[in-house]
């Protein structure tokens, strides 16, 4: 990238809570700003998972990892794919401390916005669960 000129930013804010055996309950989110760089060339996603509430019932709920993943929709509507963009942190880690994570890459002239979601994946077999997805429009 030649120039790291961030303009427009747009926050983005998303909560989820997991449920477990017992009424557990823990409440996780995710908020951060997106950023168009280098004359809308790149996108730059930076942001931070943490625990909001309920952070004694951890391991009622499974001590999952907790990571973020991201999709892109295009002009037409076709989106991009969903994808990993942060590192696994298992919920009783972000109970302590918050995950912060920055991902970057390539805007096309077609793109119009990023969805973003959280994932949780539960014991050996990894059974996948996923919070609804916030969309963060950044061209009209």
């Amino acid at each position: 990238m030649t120039q790291s000129l961030e303009l427009p930013v747009q926050e983005f804010c998303l909560e989820w809570t997991l449920t477990g055996a017992e009424d557990a309950r823990v409440g996780i989110a995710l908020s951060g700003q997106v950023a168009l760089l280098d004359n809308n060339r790149f996108y730059k996603i930076d942001g931070v998972v943490y625990v909001t509430d309920g952070g004694t019932d951890v391991r009622a709920v499974g001590n999952p990892r907790i990571s973020v993943r991201r999709n892109g929709v295009e002009k037409t509507g076709r989106q991009w794919g969903w994808e990993m963009c942060s590192a696994r942190k298992t919920l009783g880690s972000l109970n302590t401390m918050e995950g912060y994570f920055v991902r970057t890459g390539y805007w096309a002239p077609a793109d119009r916005a990023i969805q973003l979601s959280l994932c949780a994946e539960n014991g050996w077999s990894r059974r996948k669960s996923y919070s609804p997805h916030v969309t963060v429009r950044m061209v009209d």
